[in-house]
């Protein structure tokens, strides 16, 4: 079987868009495991050594040719690769071998003529549709165990009623000779009719800012002409809770069985804030505009609060907003990427999420902005928090993941401040034009906390 030199394959990897190390020189390519694919196509793993001691393994879908050519999206690919998932069969090949892991939704194989085409926008991963049947996503990185994208949606798919997240079908395992497996490939049944959320929030807030231009207006006005994007958020916060009381649902699995936070877990996630907060320092090359407060005062309300899995990465971006039906579905469980697998798979305060998804109606309300005065945009945020929290709490009332308002209030701006923390480092790398919206964030949010924690010990 001919393949891709390692000379070859570093350097065609840096001219792919899932490639984690396009700012870092390629030291050394080595090919760890070769599985044959249908036709003239093999699965090849490689181990990516960079410049600064970093090392990666990717999985790479490959022509059997001496020069690299991606060949996942080809129809007859992609197909037998679904073939593999949803009927468990196992391909063997050097090193390695390829295993499908079936659910019980994953049903028949698609019809021959379905179109297969590959979809843009993704960063890390590759995603191909089936039609409107159904849309596979092969993971480039592989790390060793279960992604949480497999293991998550398996759960709320097979254990419980939860449905504004879409069914996994199947996935696919790479198994080394030796060593652990890796999560390879998950294929998750196709939402029609959605939009990303992100991109319809921004739609509607363009709605609401022609309606204002230059205008004064009052809350009472802003609810009115905001309605439609207000209501959303409430429906919004609805399908959270639900889904976090469907994560929390099966005290008799390990892995999802909600624990007691303990005072140790407060004082770990205190410090990793603080960890976030020097890296947010050091990325903007000056003292933090706030001063650091007391965020293990302010998360001392959780202990004894439950801890559960959750989404781990949550924002506007990882929804789909159905526009028939006026409602939500919840996507793309992997959490933060860069992130160890075993830290995104740990169980948190469920308010870690609300948090994140707090921080995306901030940056919807900044988006776009074209620098002057809108008191509207400000009302707006407000408001739209206010909804979305008002819908998590109706539907997650009585939850023993939910503190106290006060514990919960003060939790959230915990959570605030290191999403905000992390945001600035990204966008002082990526895009320094909006390190302004993160670096408001972290000041409201260190107020609340500081709040918090002076109310903690009046």
């Amino acid at each position: 079987m001919t393949l891709p030199s390692p000379a070859a394959l570093a350097a065609w990897l840096p001219s792919q868009r899932w490639f984690a190390g396009k700012a870092r020189r390629i030291e050394r390519v080595a090919v760890e495991a070769v599985v044959p694919l249908l036709g003239p196509a093999a699965l090849v793993v490689a181990r990516v050594r960079l410049d600064d001691g970093v090392e990666d393994r990717y999985a790479l879908s490959l022509a059997t040719t001496a020069t690299p050519v991606d060949v996942l999206a080809e129809p007859a690919v992609a197909r037998d690769l679904l073939r593999v998932m949803t009927t468990g069969a196992r391909v063997v090949g050097e090193a390695g071998s390829i295993r499908g892991r079936p659910t019980s939704a994953g049903g028949p194989l698609v019809p021959a003529d379905v179109m297969v085409r590959g979809l843009g926008g993704e960063q890390s991963n590759t995603s191909i549709a089936f039609g409107d049947r159904l849309v596979f996503k092969q993971f480039r990185r592989l790390l060793p165990g279960i992604n949480p994208e497999e293991e998550i949606t398996r759960f709320l798919t097979e254990r419980t009623s939860f449905r504004h997240a879409p069914r996994l079908l199947g996935s696919l395992a790479f198994e080394p000779s030796m060593g652990q497996a890796a999560t390879l490939a998950v294929a998750h049944e196709f939402v029609g009719g959605a939009e990303d959320g992100w991109r319809w929030m921004l739609g509607q807030l363009r709605t609401v800012a022609s309606r204002f231009e230059d205008a004064p207006c009052d809350v009472e006005e802003l609810r009115e002409r905001a309605a439609v994007s207000l209501g959303a958020l409430r429906r919004l916060g609805e399908r959270t809770g639900q889904l976090h009381a469907a994560l929390a649902s099966d005290p008799g699995d390990p892995e999802f069985a909600p624990e007691s936070i303990t005072g140790d877990d407060v004082q770990g996630w205190a410090e990793g804030v603080s960890r976030q907060l020097e890296a947010a320092r050091a990325a903007l090359g000056r003292p933090l505009p706030a001063a650091i407060p007391d965020v293990a005062s302010a998360l001392a309300g959780l202990v004894g609060v439950l801890k559960i899995r959750h989404h781990g990465d949550f924002h506007l971006g990882q929804t789909l907003y159905l526009t028939a039906q006026a409602d939500f579905v919840i996507v793309d469980f992997e959490g933060e990427p860069l992130r160890p697998l075993a830290e995104r798979r740990r169980k948190h305060a469920a308010m870690r999420d609300v948090a994140g998804l707090l921080r995306s109606i901030s940056y919807a309300a900044a988006a776009e902005h074209d620098g002057r005065p809108a008191r509207w945009r400000e009302l707006w945020e407000a408001e739209g928090t206010r909804a979305f929290i008002d819908g998590y709490l109706l539907a997650a009332h009585g939850r023993r993941f939910v503190p106290t308002p006060a514990a919960f209030d003060a939790a959230v701006a915990a959570f605030e401040l290191e999403k905000a923390a992390y945001e600035i480092v990204y966008e002082a790398g990526h895009r320094p034009a909006w390190v302004a919206i993160p670096v408001r964030g972290l000041v409201s949010a260190a107020a609340r906390v500081r709040a918090a924690g002076s109310s903690a010990s009046a």
